[in-house]
């Protein structure tokens, strides 16, 4: 016990860098929800206001493979102010009140800013925090974009209503400003040239030096790191839910006769943040099987409880169910794949894992809503819960073929 509390995960770099990436969340947030009501209420049509957030997503998802290479070859911090500095800069635009045609630029700019930056942020948090704590630390990590999703997207709503979309744009982006500068002392204060040191101790007099670090071979194996491809193909399979949530709530709900979808949302954000603050602890002590497994038998309890969904009591304690099943599931796998590489390869490792995420999101938005055009709506949640499913009974396989630890 003395040891692990001298492996303290609280450490002055790592709540710098959770708060100016919770500045960044914010604004990130609040972004999402101002951009969409901002194109249709420059007359565009409902698909282009859908394109502001396929063009986000998909210079996300493009960038993801190259940040993950950059960290490892070029550093974290030079990537990660790179891309909070450019994700800032994209935010400072909208303030100029850009056409639409402008404002789509913008978007793609600022995905690719996301990438470098989200890649570059994981990495770094994952050298500061304790191995034997990892998950622990990466959900404690998280708690920060629980509260973003929880208060931005309100904040930035009641700032429309009263002083309009040029000052709503000027607070994302001063949010965006502050997280910028306040990631500058990390240089110094992460001790990064310490953690390239003990990650590449000194070699003997009269030994070669080693090459840096180059990734080559086929395609794939430079997109994908081959250890850290298992949790993240478990992850794949469970972030479909979460398209499918986002994309045909509010109007299941609506179709069900529940007019607030919102609850589910405010239940789910509320029991994610505990889940975080909670389940690195279960894991530790127990393993990581007693929080995969029942994480995700949550997340499927979930789901098939909105499927269900006969009033909002039901839809408040589904959003409680995933929120809790997420919460502790993905900083789990997330940590599993940063410890199946060395230190030299876990800038890789994450753009792989969140690359999955990425993909899934955006690949589950396009195949639910085939689903959901031939069978409906509420058979989405049926099918998620059977991806859901089917990503325990992955995760039992590779664990039972030491595949997994």
């Amino acid at each position: 016990m003395a040891e692990l509390r001298r492996e303290r995960i609280f450490t002055f770099p790592f709540v710098l860098l959770m708060v100016a990436n919770g500045l960044l969340r914010t604004g990130t947030q609040m972004l999402i929800a101002l951009v969409p009501l901002y194109v249709l209420d420059q007359g565009a049509s409902p698909a282009v206001a859908g394109l502001t957030t396929t063009l986000y997503m998909t210079a996300a998802v493009v960038l993801r493979p190259l940040s993950g290479s950059l960290v490892d070859t070029r550093g974290r911090y030079v990537i990660m102010v790179a891309g909070a500095a450019l994700y800032c800069a994209a935010s400072g635009l909208y303030v100029l009140m850009l056409p639409i045609w402008a404002l789509l630029a913008v978007r793609v700019m600022q995905g690719a800013g996301f990438a470098l930056n989200g890649t570059a942020v994981m990495t770094l948090a994952a050298d500061l925090i304790p191995e034997r704590r990892m998950s622990e630390g990466i959900g404690y990590l998280g708690v920060e974009q629980t509260v973003a999703q929880l208060l931005g997207p309100w904040a930035a709503l009641e700032l429309r209503e009263a002083v309009g979309y040029q000052c709503a744009f000027a607070v994302a982006f001063g949010c965006g400003a502050v997280n910028v500068l306040l990631r500058l002392p990390l240089r110094s204060a992460a001790g990064v040239d310490a953690l390239r040191m003990k990650a590449a101790p000194r070699r003997p007099e009269g030994e070669p030096a080693k090459r840096p670090v180059r990734f080559s071979g086929p395609l794939w194996t430079r997109l994908i790191d081959r250890d850290a491809w298992r949790p993240a193909s478990v992850m794949f399979l469970l972030m479909f839910g979460t398209a499918g949530i986002n994309t045909f709530m509010a109007a299941y709900a609506l179709g069900r006769g529940i007019g607030n979808s919102g609850l589910f949302f405010v239940a789910s954000g509320l029991t994610l943040a505990v889940s975080r603050l909670t389940a690195g602890r279960i894991e530790r002590r127990w393993g990581t099987v007693w929080v995969m497994a029942p994480g995700i038998t949550l997340v499927v309890l979930g789901q098939v409880g909105v499927w269900w969904c006969p009033n909002p009591l039901v839809l408040m304690l589904s959003g409680a169910s995933c929120g809790l099943g997420m919460g502790a599931v993905q900083p789990t796998l997330n940590s599993l794949a940063v410890l199946a590489v060395g230190r030299e390869r876990r800038g890789r490792a994450n753009s792989t894992f969140f690359m999955a995420m990425d993909l899934s999101q955006a690949v589950g938005a396009v195949t639910l809503g085939a689903v959901a055009g031939a069978t409906g709506t509420g058979s989405v949640f049926l099918v998620t819960a059977a991806l859901s499913t089917a990503s325990l009974t992955g995760y039992l396989v590779l664990k039972s073929r030491s595949l997994l630890p």
